[in-house]
């Protein structure tokens, strides 16, 4: 019977990230604002001459996809879950689904210190295809790399990398058993 050992849950509202991307809507609204007062009160046109109808309806557009993306950043989550018969995760919204990595399916795995932007780029959902290489991480630089044995690599980034040690021992001893009766 499958048996839950670690579970680990990050989102980006955990790190130093959405403060920095706050701060930069911050200040893309604020130079909003400014042209807003510049044409609307001043009477100066910014740019080419755009009617005052036009600024607003472009700066409202930019504004909400600005907004958008924010939102859409700030809800990612990722869920890593070591079972006594292998892995399961989820990074919502893009993987809304718990995804299994059997035990059977595993050749090594281990909790080590890792590059993301020099191996995979950076922090998120980061696939390199020639490489066979993924990553679902949200910050930091620690991460349980899993390689498959048909050679795929898995990266999970982790905040907890010594719980997540004793869990990886805890499944792999109780996999061999299950395995080797």
């Amino acid at each position: 019977m499958e048996r839950l050992i670690y579970s680990e849950e990050q989102s980006f509202r955990q790190s130093v990230l959405p403060w920095k991307m706050l701060a930069s809507v911050i200040v893309m609204i604020g130079g909003f604002g400014v042209a807003f007062y510049q044409q609307l009160y001043l009477g100066n046109p910014s740019g080419d001459k755009t009617s005052d109808q036009e600024l607003v309806w472009s700066s409202i557009f930019s504004l909400a996809v600005m907004s958008g993306v924010f939102l859409f950043i700030l809800n990612r989550k990722l869920i890593t879950e070591i079972w006594t018969d292998g892995i399961r995760y989820k990074f919502a919204p893009l993987i809304r689904k718990l995804k299994h990595i059997p035990i059977s399916e595993i050749a090594t795995v281990e909790v080590e210190k890792y590059r993301p932007l020099k191996e995979f780029g950076g922090w998120g959902m980061r696939k390199r295809f020639l490489r066979r290489k993924t990553a679902y991480n949200i910050s930091g630089n620690m991460g349980m790399r899993v390689i498959k044995k048909n050679g795929r690599q898995i990266m999970f980034g982790t905040r907890k990398p010594d719980e997540m040690k004793r869990a990886i021992g805890k499944m792999m001893q109780q996999g061999n058993e299950k395995y080797t009766m």
